[in-house]
């Protein structure tokens, strides 16, 4: 079985624009974060996007909203030379009761239902430390990169309280960092 590589989206694919990406024309890669995807692809690993947008729940987008996004999103990364990727998953709410929001792992265990991909030793990379939970908890390791939120995370990672989770955890500056750093699957 491959490894899979499952991705936050924004503020690791995408700018984290600090509100809700709503419209394509707001999408705005990462620099080098669609080769980083390409690398990974090419190095042999399974990609699934797994992010909460809770936008939705809020009314300030719709699913319809989100499909188009991610659809030119899609373009994007095809028009980057990425061929496929293996699945794209999100959650409409960011509740602790909804079991697809992360830091559960409801989307995670969805995915390896539907598309037979398995976290278990594969990693999740994200910005925000909600993402590091929800690898720990699928059995991911748990990446964390700079870009985004993910400052503010590494500050909350680095307390006493975090030790356990800090040590399972690898940082990098940004996503095209990460990828550089992966053997062939």
């Amino acid at each position: 079985m491959r490894k899979v590589i499952g991705l936050d989206r924004d503020g690791t694919i995408n700018v984290d624009l600090g509100t809700y990406v709503t419209k394509p024309e707001q999408f705005e890669p990462i620099p080098g974060s669609f080769e980083a995807i390409k690398m990974m692809r090419e190095k042999g690993y399974d990609i699934v996007i797994l992010t909460n947008q809770a936008g939705i729940m809020k009314g300030i987008m719709t699913p319809t909203d989100v499909d188009i996004v991610h659809d030119y999103m899609l373009q994007l990364m095809g028009q980057a030379g990425i061929r496929s990727i293996n699945g794209l998953y999100y959650a409409t709410t960011n509740l602790k009761d909804d079991i697809y929001a992360k830091p559960n792992t409801g989307m995670f265990e969805r995915a390896e239902k539907e598309i037979g991909v398995n976290f278990k030793n594969g990693f999740y990379v994200g910005d925000k430390f909600n993402d590091l939970k929800a690898a720990q908890k699928a059995k991911a390791h748990p990446i964390l990169v700079r870009t985004g939120h993910g400052l503010e995370a590494e500050k909350k990672l680095n307390t006493f309280s975090q030790k356990e989770l800090l040590k399972k955890t690898k940082i990098f500056d940004n996503l095209y960092e990460f990828a550089e750093t992966l053997p062939s699957a």
